[in-house]
């Protein structure tokens, strides 16, 4: 997921993608030295992940989100679709102004807690940032967005956040965390 982010980037750059407009131009406004952080920060988050193959991918380094222009809601379409976000969320997020895990989120868990922890499943986990239009989106289970893991799984993510946090400084006060965790 994170090396496709990488791939759009690139092409966006050099101008050879559509679709993105605003992004594209802002992207391309980065002067080089900007433009070369975001993209070996990014590949150095991709080496990092790529060891531990998680089954929910981390939030992006908040360096590269913020020079990416994402924080200052450009275009928030652009940005989903830039982050194979699924449109339904992306909806959800931008017409409902869905900032954060909320009250029908946390509805959500308590309907399917019991169900959940019954086939083993310790931890519901989002990349930081992502806000779905359900904690049950299929279209976001499939690319990698929600995961419902197991004790196993979790303890791999915790691990991966570790390691992200100590190898990939960064000043963003927004999130210190890679991944939202409900635990159930």
């Amino acid at each position: 997921m994170l090396k496709n982010l990488l791939y759009k980037i690139e092409k966006l750059r050099n101008g050879e993608l559509e679709g993105f407009n605003v992004l594209k131009e802002h992207i391309q406004s980065l002067d080089e030295f900007q433009y070369q952080q975001i993209i070996d920060r990014l590949k150095f988050q991709i080496e990092i992940v790529e060891k531990y193959n998680p089954k929910v991918r981390p939030a992006i380094d908040p360096v590269v989100s913020t020079e990416l222009g994402i924080y200052r809601r450009l275009d928030d379409f652009e940005v989903g679709k830039l982050l194979n976000y699924p449109e339904c969320c992306i909806k959800s997020f931008v017409e409902e102004v869905r900032i954060s895990i909320d009250r029908d989120h946390l509805k959500e868990v308590e309907e399917m807690k019991d169900n959940l922890k019954n086939k083993g499943i310790y931890a519901i986990v989002l990349p930081s940032g992502f806000i779905p239009c359900s904690l049950r989106c299929e279209e976001a289970i499939k690319r990698g967005y929600i995961g419902y893991l197991n004790k196993e799984e979790f303890d791999k993510i915790l691990k991966l956040e570790k390691e992200l946090k100590e190898k990939i400084r960064h000043w963003h006060f927004g999130y210190e965390d890679y991944y939202e965790k409900i635990i159930l």
